[in-house]
Parts: C-alpha cells; structure tokens; sequence
C-alpha cells in the first residue's frame, strides 16, 4: 500500500505546479494567480471534485465486488472521505472568496448544459 509523506506530497506538487507552468509558458505564481478561490478554474475543479465523488459513491462503493471485500471497501471509503474532504475545504475556500469572484451564476462550470 502506498502512502506518502506530507514532504513527498509537497513536492510532487511542486513537479506537478512546475510542469503546468512550462506546458502553459507562464510562471508557477501566474498559474497559481489564475487558479485560485473565486477563479472560474478554481469553481471548475471543485465541481470535478465533486463529480469524482459521487463517481466513488455510486459505482466502487456500491459495487458488489467492493462490497464484498473489507480491504476494497475500506479503501474505497477513504477514497470518498479524501474526496468530501477535498470538495469541503475547496467550497469553504470559494465562499471565502465568493466577494472577489464571479457569482455561482455567472460561472456556468458545470455539465448541465
């Protein structure tokens, strides 16, 4: 099983934050300006966050195969605790921001259309 250090998480996130900067020609702070609470691109990833979420929920959650095995089903279940928590802590910080934003409506991120 793997489980990585919070050193090893940061910096892979700093990888991950440097290679979107040279696939976009910007500069890590540019992306990270771009992206942040109250961005559209921030609404967007907290929208796909919630998709995954429910993706998790419904289809390895509820799947018998999972369901049936206690190792799979717990695994599963942290999968869809990381995943709340992260669509918890994205929308709380979105909220935050709300003001500086554009509002929910003006956004249209989501896949209903």
């Amino acid at each position: 099983m793997i489980e990585s250090t919070d050193i090893e998480l940061e910096d892979e996130r700093l990888k991950v934050l440097a290679e979107l900067a040279r696939l976009k020609e910007t500069t890590t702070a540019e992306i990270s300006t771009r992206n942040a609470p109250g961005t559209r691109s921030c609404h967007e990833a907290t929208h796909t966050a919630s998709i995954v979420l429910d993706l998790v929920d419904q289809h390895l959650l509820h799947h018998p195969a999972i369901a049936a095995n206690p190792e799979w089903f717990r695994h599963a279940s942290k999968a869809s605790e990381a995943l709340f928590n992260l669509y918890q802590s994205m929308g709380a910080a979105q909220l935050e921001h709300h003001g500086d934003g554009l509002r929910p409506e003006e956004l249209n991120a989501s896949n209903d259309d």
